[in-house]
């Protein structure tokens, strides 16, 4: 299991492998707004990088 204390020494491939392997109920509206604004963070750190 996954706590805070180990995901600040993921890497940003790691955390990314593990973002995407999540999916958010359907009922669950805080956790759909939570995947969509790291997916986002993802999105915008690549676009950084070009």
């Amino acid at each position: 299991m996954i706590n805070p204390v180990a995901v600040q020494y993921m890497s940003k491939e790691e955390i990314e492998r593990l973002m995407y392997s999540f999916n958010a109920s359907k009922g669950n509206e805080e956790a759909q707004t939570f995947e969509a604004l790291v997916r986002r963070l993802l999105a915008l750190i690549e676009d950084q990088k070009r």
